[in-house]
Order: C-alpha cells, then sequence, then structure tokens
C-alpha cells in the first residue's frame, strides 16, 4: 500500500515518538539567569538529540522544540505560584533527501503549580504539576490538538539555586513527565494518549519531542492497521 502525502506525513511522525520514546535520556543542564524567576521564558524544554529518517514512510523527523513564549500571569497562593504562559512547538518533517515536506507548528497555553512557592524570589526546590496544556495547529490540511491527559498527573520539579561563585547569578532547572492526549481531527477523528514523557529545560536549542504530532500520527497507523 502506498502512502498519500498525508499519511506518509503522520506515520513518519509516529514513528518518531514510538523511537524518542524508547531511547530518550535527556541532556540536562541549568539556566543561569540574573534573576530568581519561574517561568523561565524562550528556553526550550527539549530532549538532546532528533530521531532520524524512516524510510519506509520516505520521511526525516528533524528536531524540534517546545518553549514558553511570554508570561499571561503569575500568582501566588496558599498552594504556591501558579503560572499560565503562551506556548509553541515548532517542527519540520522532511524527505529522505532532506527536502522539506511540511511544519508543524503548534501553539497555545500551559499552566503550571510550583507546589510551597510563596514568592516570586523565594529559592528553593519544588514540586511541580502541570494543570492544563492546550496546543493546535495545522499539519497538512488537518488539524493537530495536544492536551493532558486527565486520568494521569503530569508531575515534576523546579529549582532555584545561586550559583556557585557568581554573585547575584541564579542557576534554574526544571523537567516534567507529562501524559498527553491528542487528536487529530478529519473524516474520522483520531485520538491517542501517551506517557509519561520526560521533559527538561535545556538553556540552547534541540530536539525536544516530536510530542505533538507523533502520537496523533500513532492514532492514523492504528487506524491503517486495522483497515490492512
Amino acid at each position: 500500500m502506498v502512502f498519500g502525502p498525508h499519511r506518509r506525513f503522520l506515520a513518519a511522525l509516529a514513528a518518531g515518538i514510538i523511537t524518542l520514546l524508547a531511547g530518550i535520556t535527556s541532556a540536562r543542564a541549568s539556566v543561569i539567569s540574573s534573576t530568581p524567576t519561574l517561568p523561565v521564558l524562550d528556553v526550550p524544554y527539549a530532549a538532546s538529540f532528533g530521531v532520524g529518517c524512516f524510510p519506509l514512510a520516505g520521511a526525516c523527523v528533524v528536531p524540534g522544540t517546545i518553549t514558553l513564549t511570554s508570561l499571561v500571569s503569575s500568582t501566588f497562593g496558599p498552594s504556591g505560584q501558579d503560572i499560565v504562559a503562551n506556548a509553541s512547538y515548532i517542527g519540520t518533517l522532511t524527505t529522505l533527501a532532506g527536502v522539506p515536506i511540511g511544519p508543524v507548528n503548534l501553539s497555545g497555553t500551559l499552566e503550571e503549580e510550583v507546589i510551597g512557592r510563596t514568592s516570586p524570589t523565594e529559592l528553593g526546590i519544588w514540586s511541580t504539576k502541570l494543570l492544563a496544556l492546550s496546543l493546535s495547529g495545522p499539519a497538512l490540511g488537518h488539524t493537530l490538538m495536544v492536551t493532558l491527559d486527565p486520568a494521569v498527573l503530569s508531575t515534576g520539579f523546579s529549582s532555584i539555586v545561586p550559583d556557585s561563585g557568581q554573585a547575584n547569578r541564579f542557576r534554574i532547572d526544571s523537567f516534567f513527565d507529562v501524559f498527553v492526549e491528542l487528536t487529530l481531527d478529519g473524516p474520522t477523528p483520531l485520538t491517542a494518549k501517551r506517557g509519561p514523557l520526560h521533559l527538561s529545560l535545556v538553556p540552547e536549542p534541540s530536539t525536544w519531542l516530536l510530542l505533538i504530532g507523533g502520537v496523533a500520527g500513532l492514532g492514523f497507523v492504528r487506524q491503517r492497521q486495522h483497515a490492512a
């Protein structure tokens, strides 16, 4: 059976997420900042490597990132710091020869809680949890949407500590184990769940995950298998 452009696109992304989840090992490195501020903006959550090419699908997945781009709100209450931020995911699919097939650009919002953090200048290590995630965007004529899996908590930690040997500098770390639910629209809407995805804040651009397009592609592959 020959894949059309849409099936080839989604099947390659599905292969990408499977490969990524099978071998993900994040090379986390601290973000150095002059202020003890959460969230960290314009720095991606990522894994340390790309997932490569998938000859049967005729496509390669090149590195993509998810980034908190701007702050919507940051409030402090009895349970800790509640953060709502705008977020974006940017990735690209290419042919085996490196010719771009199409982009994967998703945008939306993310909400997290830094449990027990009581002020914007407080230092320490805190448990964190994702309260909401809503990202969506086009994928070759379809719309991909990613949200949190409501059946499983997505949790992690954040820390801010003084940078040893440097005055007025701070070392910031953050990671999450995320459980997601994805929906791909179309004549027969597709949904899929996956997790945990280990996502780490890194101070340089690198691959994150293919979380978004890849898991939706899993549903497309399952549909194809049932039809075969």
